[in-house]
């Protein structure tokens, strides 16, 4: 069953890039912050796809190889989702987000996350990935490296506390629900024989971001008008 969840997955997230970059180039927003959401959504496009594809490529190098990019493109996007929390702040309104100091305090974390991740953890995955059969899908893991890394708790906390203020300032509420179900979907242990549980949160929030940028953005256009 989660090969197909993984195969709807990708699908979705696919549907979304498209979608983000049809939006992006009507609203000529390719150079703004909001566009690293392209490369997350991207990134997780690629990262459900190798899951999914795992028994028709077999286990072996190219399977391999593959898996470990998926490990390097995390590193590298889901720490933007701080750029992307900055650039929400900003089209909320908030007054400290145009002050140059929060800029680059969201560029120096973003940079320390990447850095991080890394140094702590990519470098030694890609080195220890073991295959593993679960779940009807075959795919490679990091051995030794169990529950979710700090850069993911700090861009989680980030952008609650980006949810909290637009739910303040324009009673927004679903960056919240979809920051939120990221966190109480992992302390939560549903009785269902499946490994997809976190994959499906993590579209649930980055829908959640994209449709909260995407409302600021019209609130602004509509301000200008």
């Amino acid at each position: 069953m989660d090969v197909w969840i993984y195969s709807a997955l990708t699908l979705v997230y696919l549907i979304l890039v498209v979608w983000m970059a049809i939006d992006l180039t009507q609203r000529k927003q390719w150079l703004a912050y909001s566009s690293f959401q392209l490369f997350v959504a991207f990134s997780l496009a690629y990262d459900n796809g190798i899951i999914a594809v795992g028994n028709l490529i077999g286990d072996g190098e190219v399977l391999m190889v593959l898996s470990s990019l998926r490990f390097w493109l995390h590193a590298f996007a889901t720490p933007t989702l701080i750029l992307v929390g900055y650039h929400i702040l900003r089209s909320s309104g908030a007054k400290f987000a145009n002050r140059s100091i929060t800029s680059v305090v969201a560029w120096l974390i973003n940079l320390g996350l990447v850095i991080y991740q890394i140094v702590g953890f990519t470098l030694s995955e890609v080195k220890n990935l073991k295959v593993i059969e679960e779940y009807g899908v075959l795919r490679y893991m990091a051995e030794g490296h169990g529950g979710p890394p700090m850069m993911v708790i700090i861009v989680g906390i980030v952008l609650l506390f980006v949810s909290l203020v637009v739910l303040f300032k324009h009673k927004w509420v679903w960056l919240f629900v979809g920051t939120a179900l990221l966190f109480v979907g992992q302390l939560i242990s549903l009785p269902v024989e499946t490994g997809t549980l976190t994959n499906v949160y993590e579209l649930i929030l980055i829908l959640s971001i994209w449709r909260t940028t995407t409302f600021l953005m019209d609130s602004t256009d509509h301000r200008r008008r």
